[in-house]
This record gives C-alpha cells, structure tokens and sequence, in this order.
C-alpha cells in the first residue's frame, strides 16, 4: 500500500521573512557554483545555505545542520501546529503556451523497490547519495521533496484539493527561472482522509530526485537499526514527497539529448554506415527534428543539412526497449560505442547541442524525443531503470517551500 499522510511541516517564518524569492533556490544538483554564489548573496537566509552549502569536506555538512538549528531556534522557520498537506503549484509558459502544473506535497512512507509500489526510472550514483546522506543525518531532515506522479485520469483527487484552497497561498515565489510558484497548506480531516483512502492502491513512479529516495531507504535503515524498531511509524519511515497526476495538464516531460566528445577508432561516416546495418537512417532538415516519434532519435553531425533521423528496422520483443533512448543506450553505446569511452555530455539544449557539435569540441549529437509518463511507468512497471538523464521534468520543484522533520 502507498501511505500518504499529512504533517507537521516546517517553513519559513513569514514575520522573519519578507520576499519568499529570495530565500528559495533551485534544486542542488542543478545550482552551478556560479548561482550558489548569487543565491548567498540573494539573501543570509537562502536554503542553498542548507542544501549546498559551502565547505571542505565534511565541514560543509556542520555547517548546514548549525545553520539549521539556529534558524529554527531563532524562529526563521517555524513548525506548523497540526499535520497539514501543502498543494504546490506552478505557472510557467513553454514554447510560447501558458501552463499550469498542479500537485501537493506530503509524508510519503517509504517502500522498498522490491514491492513496486514506488517505482524509479533512473539509475543513480552511489557518489551523490553518500553527499545527501550525510546532509540528511546532519540535519535530521528533508530539505527539498521528491517528485512523484501517480495516476488520476478524472482528476477526482486534485478537484477535491482544489475546493479547498484558500484564496491566498502562504507562499507566492517567482524562481530564477521566471516561474511563478504557489504553496497552499490544508488541514482539513475530511480531504487528508480522503487523499490516504484514494492513494493506497496506488502506484507511484518517482520523476525527479532518485537519489532523494535512495538515500531516505538508506537512513530509515540506518534509524531501524539504531532504535531496533520497524513500526512503520516513525518519521524517518516517510520521505517528503511532492505529487502530481500524470495525466496533468502541467506535466512537461522534456527529454535530455547527448553529445559525444569520442567515436573510437570510427569517423563520423563510418559511424552513419554502422548505424545503417541495424537502422532505417533517413537525412531530414533540422526543422523536422521536433516531430521525432517516441521510437526515433536524430543524429547530428554538423551539418544542419545532414540531421540523420533513425529508428529500428527490425523491432525489439520488449515494447519499451525500442523507446529511442532505449535503443540509443542499448544498440548504440552497446554496441557501435563504448559508453564511458565516449565521454558523453548531457544537455536539456537542441541549441547547445548544435553549438557543442558545430565547435568541433563534440563529435557527434544525438536528439531524442520526449517521453510520456505512461512510457516510463511502462518501462518501470517491468522492474527496469532508464538510462542516467533521461527525462527533464520541467519545471524544476523549489527547495525550501516546507521541509520535513525526521525526529
């Protein structure tokens, strides 16, 4: 069963805190050092003083857990009085459209992989899950939510949530993206009853921060071992999640395209003919590159005449291992390229990726087209894992609307 439950969150004091932009950030593994520094400067309260604080070594983790527990000391942030779930949403315009995602923010407990009830569509890295474990057992606390999508195609959940929303949120913050953001805080028993009771059959796919996830199994494990208790109970048994329907209207999936700095010992048109042996390759203009199917990817050489459109000739028997990123990962790096040898680069940018190529800095590019979150609870539903970046769900959530405390 998924559990959902409301809590207790804690948030910035709005007596302490006069403009919400400046004290939230973007997530932490998408901040460039150049924007930590901007974002220190924006404010002594920015949470990137939390969730990336600067620092050698372990000295950076002190550091974000002091900051932390003189914050809630001085009453920087204060803790809600009664459990509450907290409806985030998001405006924001893509190509030219106006958009609005829709979704809430709970306690989620934790499930391990093997019951897949909370799926994941990436693989992680152990490097990065070591640094956010040490954040969390320093601070006792999620920072930042992992974002989830279930499934409700009459939209019944969200409507219910809607009708309760106050006129005005608690938090209005416009991020360094321009988005605009919109947190509300409910506690009626009526609807937090009616979310448990809806969301237990459910299943949950994890969009964005796997390694969130990872690293909260990781510290309730550590927790159960310390306490010698399973409950089920206690907080570190539950994960700051934030929820969203997969059939919203507001849920941008953009997909992550690749540059190739190494092809071996092939040049770039002996790569095109290796292509061909297991491929339909077709040249397009790069005009035509945004109508790729879900099936398809483009090559880009260098030559904005000489985009090469790609799918299989021959179907894979699994249905999503011929998803063009799946074929990409699985044909091509596994058998034309070696993977790591390749010294590939990731980049949410059909532009950079031009830019890269066309520098000569990067040999080739490969385009791939967006996924639908039916496609990835596809693939995840079957127990796989995408490849590392697949997907960019846009926009990005903001760290320090609510933070969730584990003891």
């Amino acid at each position: 069963m998924v559990m959902v439950n409301a809590f207790r969150g804690l948030r910035y004091n709005p007596d302490k805190v006069d403009d919400f932009s400046a004290v939230v950030a973007p997530p932490y593994d998408v901040i460039s050092p150049e924007e930590q520094d901007k974002l220190y400067d924006k404010s002594p309260l920015n949470v990137v003083r939390l969730e990336l604080t600067k620092g050698f070594d372990d000295e950076k983790y002190t550091r974000a857990s002091e900051t932390f527990r003189n914050w809630t000391k001085d009453r920087v942030l204060i803790q809600d009085s009664e459990p509450c779930i907290y409806p985030y949403y998001q405006e924001f315009e893509d190509n030219g459209i106006r958009f609005t995602r829709k979704g809430f923010i709970a306690a989620v407990r934790l499930e391990d992989p093997s019951s897949k009830k909370i799926l994941p569509h990436e693989r992680t890295f152990p490097k990065y899950k070591l640094d956010r474990l040490k954040l969390t057992t320093a601070c006792r606390a999620n920072l930042s939510p992992v974002f989830a999508i279930y499934s409700d195609p009459d939209g019944t959940l969200q409507n219910s949530i809607e009708q309760k929303l106050s006129e005005k949120p608690i938090v209005h913050a416009t991020g360094t993206d321009g988005v605009k953001n919109m947190l509300w805080r409910i506690s009626d028993n009526g609807l937090i009853s009616e979310i448990k009771s809806r969301m237990l059959n459910r299943n949950l796919l994890i969009a964005d921060g796997h390694h969130r996830y990872e690293t909260a199994l990781e510290y309730r494990d550590i927790q159960r071992k310390k306490f010698g208790t399973n409950s089920g109970n206690a907080p570190y048994e539950y994960v700051l999640m934030y929820l969203c329907r997969g059939e919203d209207d507001g849920l941008v999936i953009k997909p992550t395209h690749r540059v190739v700095k190494n092809l071996g010992n092939l040049q770039t048109k002996e790569f095109i003919q290796k292509l061909e042996e297991r491929f339909e390759v077709k040249k397009i203009t790069f005009d035509a590159v945004p109508k790729l199917g879900s099936r398809e990817f483009a090559v880009f050489t260098g030559d904005s005449s000489s985009v090469f459109k790609v799918s299989i000739k021959e179907p894979l028997p699994i249905v999503y291992d011929n998803l063009g990123v799946m074929l990409l990962h699985k044909l091509v790096f596994g058998e034309i390229l070696e993977e790591e040898e390749a010294k590939i680069l990731y980049t949410k940018s059909r532009e950079e990726l031009v830019s890269l190529v066309n520098t000569g800095e990067y040999k080739l590019g490969f385009i791939l087209p967006p996924l639908s979150a039916l496609d990835i609870f596809e693939v995840s539903m079957a127990n796989e894992k995408m490849p590392h970046k697949t997907t960019y769900f846009y926009p990005k959530l903001l760290s320090g609307l609510v933070f969730h405390l584990l003891d």
